[in-house]
């Protein structure tokens, strides 16, 4: 498999080349989002690799924030530990949602959440009223842990 990767980024071993430039355009989506932070580790983690420009959505767009803040504040190794203090802390949050399994789809060991009358009621209300209608607190995590994200790494 790295051999693979080597090749398809132009640094097969014994390549004395020089590091390859990469450009990177990541997509939104939570699960996306949680692949690419793998991605982007083992990406950082190789010293042939250099990442140039960043750009991405949603997700992806998070992914680059941390990125580039770690990757500002302490290079390759700040860009990785600010990646995993982001999804760890995205994914604590993650005990607080209305959205789970019930009792009895854990017991059954169902995954997904087709028939939880949570997320059920949920996508009901979503199709009903905007989000702007049903977060009258403005309350918003996510932005939340990304600016913490970018004023830690930023220190």
């Amino acid at each position: 498999m790295i051999d693979f990767l080597a090749r398809a980024f132009g640094t097969a071993r014994g390549d004395e080349s020089g590091p390859k430039r990469i450009n990177l355009a990541l997509q939104g989506g939570g699960a996306h989002g949680a692949f690419t932070w793998g991605v982007l580790d083992r990406l950082l983690e190789d010293e042939r690799i250099v990442i140039e420009a960043i750009s991405g959505t949603s997700a992806g767009a998070m992914n680059a924030a941390a990125l580039a803040a770690g990757y500002a504040a302490g290079g390759r190794e700040g860009a990785r530990q600010a990646l995993d203090r982001f999804w760890i802390s995205t994914s604590e949050y993650a005990i607080f949602s209305p959205i789970q399994r019930t009792l009895i789809e854990r017991l059954l060991g169902r995954w997904n959440l087709d028939r939880s009358p949570s997320y059920l009621w949920f996508d009901l209300f979503g199709r009903v009223y905007s989000p702007y209608q049903t977060n009258p607190l403005n309350h918003h995590p996510l932005r939340e842990i990304l600016s913490r994200q970018i004023a830690c790494a930023s220190m």
